[in-house]
């Protein structure tokens, strides 16, 4: 838990990941008393939209989207969420669902309010899962890179995490007001995730780091409940990423490209 609390303070210290690479579209879209910024590569065919983990805003995909575009050509869709970036934060209506319902909303204002295909990221997989379960139909296909699982995130689990952020909360919101209500709601978050679980029924191809965000038998956890969370469905594929840490895009870049190519394309016929 410590290496889990000293990364994310690290990352909310040194704003990590601020390499720039062009975008075609680079706007704030007022979605209902905040406004979200959201940077997308245009293209054609069903949009990829990637949700950023705990602590990221949506730059942490920047190396990806070159990569991408050149092999598939689709619309690429990042954004910052509530209070992270250039995102601004409904800090009294906060929470998990309200952030999917504002996500929405900016979709459609952007005019990619139909299919998708989701990316993402750690915590990032909670949202992807409750954007699923409130848009069962439009979620076409996806890749969940070293995501929360709810065989790791029980109720046990949730509380244990919140609790050991508690005596940081102050701390945690001088530095990021998103990351402080993460810390806050983080119960709350893996309820709902848990809850919406079960609606993701599109092909999925999940990616299990080898260095996890926690240590000792916690890691152990992590990668088991990886692999259940893969053999849930037989639509499924499993990836362990060896040698790799907790943003296995980083280190190996390849790989992620390669998997979301290789998934996108998989479903491409109902695309």
């Amino acid at each position: 838990m410590a290496k889990l609390l000293s990364f994310l303070l690290f990352l909310l210290s040194i704003g990590l990941h601020t390499k720039g690479s062009a975008q075609d579209i680079d706007t704030l879209i007022d979605v209902g008393g905040y406004k979200l910024h959201f940077k997308v590569v245009e293209g054609r065919g069903t949009p990829i939209l990637f949700e950023s983990g705990a602590g990221n805003d949506g730059s942490v995909w920047k190396d990806l989207l070159k990569p991408l575009d050149d092999s598939l050509g689709a619309p690429l869709i990042t954004y910052d969420r509530e209070g992270f970036g250039k995102s601004g934060i409904d800090t009294a209506g906060l929470s998990v669902i309200n952030e999917v319902k504002g996500l929405e909303a900016g979709l459609r204002k952007l005019g990619y309010g139909k299919g998708c295909f989701v990316v993402a990221h750690s915590l990032g997989g909670a949202y992807a899962m409750v954007f699923s379960s409130r848009n069962e139909d439009r979620v076409q296909g996806g890749v969940f890179i070293d995501n929360v699982s709810p065989c790791f995130m029980t109720a046990e689990k949730a509380h244990e995490v919140r609790m050991f952020f508690s005596d940081s909360l102050e701390s945690i919101k001088r530095q990021s007001l998103g990351f402080y209500f993460i810390a806050r709601n983080y119960e709350y978050t893996s309820r709902v995730m848990r809850e919406a679980a079960p609606a993701w029924d599109a092909p999925l191809t999940v990616i299990c780091s080898d260095d996890t965000p926690f240590e000792g038998a916690d890691s152990i956890r992590w990668k088991r409940c990886m692999q259940e969370f893969a053999r849930v469905r037989p639509n499924r594929k499993y990836i362990f990423a060896k040698g790799c840490s907790h943003y296995v895009f980083d280190d190996n870049p390849g790989l992620v490209i390669k998997a979301i190519v290789d998934q996108y394309r998989a479903v491409d016929h109902v695309l």
